[in-house]
């Protein structure tokens, strides 16, 4: 049995994305043809790149769509006054390929404007679950801890 890594992206980028990076984030979604120059990952290392957020089918490991989203947030400009642009993400990642799909993120997250939880990651071996953070000078993947105040809902 494989492993599996439930990744899970929320973030708004940049409202002047480059031509070129929106392009390619376009393909890695799945929405647009490959350009002629991939950015996001040192693909090489992995034989042939890949649309690693193309969804909209039911993930194979895990509960629940894989399934990515991105359009304009016209309703929240950012502080220079433009639009950015709102992305989301949910995919399923075989551990084999997670190292790739980590240099996308780390690409993907070079071009938001998102402080702070972008996301989480979950892994099928066990019920690990750790958040995505992403500051100004990079992201950290950070462990949660079980908090001693639970809040609990029974359904009737």
């Amino acid at each position: 049995m494989s492993d599996y890594y439930d990744l899970f992206l929320a973030v708004d980028l940049r409202s002047d994305l480059p031509e070129s990076a929106l392009h390619e984030l376009r393909w890695l979604l799945g929405q647009a043809e490959a350009p002629p120059v991939l950015e996001s990952a040192d693909w090489e290392s992995w034989g042939h790149p890949w649309q690693v957020f193309a969804g909209d089918s039911a993930s194979h490991s895990f509960d629940g769509a894989d399934t990515s989203r991105l359009v304009r947030s016209v309703d929240k400009p950012s502080l220079d006054g433009g639009a950015p642009w709102a992305l989301t993400v949910r995919t399923c990642v075989h551990d084999d390929e997670f190292g790739v799909v980590m240099e996308v993120v780390e690409w993907l997250l070079r071009q938001a404007i998102t402080q702070g939880w972008v996301g989480f990651l979950r892994y099928s071996g066990s019920d690990e679950v750790q958040h995505v953070v992403r500051h100004q000078s990079g992201f950290d993947v950070v462990d949660v801890r079980e908090v001693r105040k639970q809040i609990r809902v029974s359904w009737s």
